[in-house]
């Protein structure tokens, strides 16, 4: 009975919305304490509710991009026809970022290292 109490914290924290506004300072330093959990991580409650974040951003920005081509607008970033980002790309991007561009929401942060990966020519 415990635990599913703690499978749906896990399930209701790792739905949450983006837009709650994580800083993508604070996902770094999050996922920084992960990554020094090793293997172990995989087993932490930060890590769903990580990982619903980042999925979280890239539906979001899946999103904006498909109203942008709608609205006719120019696309942010332009990755190869099959082609995405994996999470230590990511990861490194959103590391790169400079200080006031961390103090910005994951998505748009998130935006800025798609857009610098995959510049539109």
């Amino acid at each position: 009975m415990k635990m599913m109490g703690i499978a749906g914290l896990a399930l209701v924290l790792a739905a949450a919305p983006a837009s709650a506004a994580i800083t993508v300072q604070n996902f770094l330093t999050r996922a920084d304490a992960l990554k020094a959990q090793g293997p172990m991580a995989l087993m932490a409650p930060d890590f769903p509710v990580l990982k619903g974040e980042a999925q979280a951003a890239t539906a979001q920005l899946k999103a904006e991009r498909d109203a942008r081509k709608a609205a006719g607008k120019p696309p942010i970033a332009c990755p190869p026809e099959g082609q995405s980002i994996g999470i230590m790309q990511m990861l490194d991007g959103l590391a790169a970022l400079s200080p006031a561009e961390k103090r910005l929401p994951l998505k748009d942060g998130y935006a800025k290292v798609l857009a610098k990966t995959y510049p539109c020519h």
